[in-house]
């Protein structure tokens, strides 16, 4: 029949094996006896024939798209190491392919303030039953979120042009800020030069920085800045001949982002 002898003693107790009998703390089965049919694959299959299949998340990087068409495999105590261990920048290497952007995007779903209900997406997830003090975390910072993932260009002119409209469309995503209270003219104008593309390559060099200053005084909670694919432009550069240029640039772009920046909650960067 092909069973331990644990499967055996099972079914013998259970009265699954017709003719069998216990004597003298030995099980005899009759060799007429025929194999009882296997409940637990019939219940599996049953399960399985209800349940409906789910496609494969290939290629997508949408947290929210993914959890609610897709199979995923749950990463969210990956939130609860965070939280725990409070560390103020995590740098992410791994190959393509490996989940990076996902695992950023749902960085964001987690800690974004939205006018949507987020936390939805993660009540039937490992970090909901982690505890109140890490419910209490979700959807509470302002989340600046970039990916560089596409600047590849030949030239510096066209390298800065790209990164500065990329920087652009986020400082968009957040004009709740020209419209604050608790920001002053100065900083909405700065806002508007980099909307409009009229800031200098300096001033642009720190528009992550006065970003997270500008949302820290408007929310009242410092930021989470995340950079996906800081390298891709600095590996075009030293492959296009304007490496110094994008290092110079990118050393105080994310060194204002990042480094001894008091309206920083979280900085990731993949």
């Amino acid at each position: 029949w092909n069973l331990t002898e644990r499967r055996l003693t099972m079914l013998c107790r259970n009265g699954r094996i017709e003719g069998a009998k216990k004597e003298g703390g030995i099980w005899l089965i009759p060799t007429n006896a025929t194999k009882p049919k296997d409940g637990r694959s019939s219940k599996a299959a049953a399960i399985m024939k209800n349940t409906k299949k789910l496609p494969m998340p290939i290629g997508i990087s949408d947290f929210k798209q993914l959890v609610s068409k897709y199979y995923y495999v749950d990463k969210t105590l990956m939130i609860k190491e965070f939280i725990d261990n409070s560390p103020k920048v995590s740098l992410f290497t791994r190959p393509r392919r490996f989940g990076k952007t996902l695992a950023m995007d749902m960085l964001k779903t987690f800690f974004e303030i939205s006018d949507q209900d987020t936390a939805k997406y993660f009540e039937n997830k490992k970090i909901w039953s982690c505890g109140e003090e890490y419910r209490e975390e979700q959807g509470k910072y302002p989340v600046i979120f970039v990916t560089f993932k596409d600047i590849k260009f030949s030239s510096w002119e066209q390298t800065y042009t790209a990164i500065r409209e990329v920087i652009a469309k986020e400082f968009l995503r957040h004009d709740i800020i020209l419209s604050s209270v608790k920001c002053n003219e100065y900083e909405k104008d700065y806002f508007r030069k980099v909307v409009d593309g009229s800031i200098s390559e300096v001033s642009m060099s720190r528009a992550l920085s006065e970003l997270s200053h500008m949302l820290q005084k408007h929310y009242a909670q410092p930021a989470v800045i995340i950079i996906d694919e800081y390298d891709t432009p600095i590996q075009q550069g030293y492959t296009g001949g304007y490496y110094e240029q994008i290092i110079g640039f990118m050393r105080n772009l994310l060194s204002g982002a990042f480094k001894d920046n008091s309206d920083l909650a979280y900085g990731f960067l993949t």
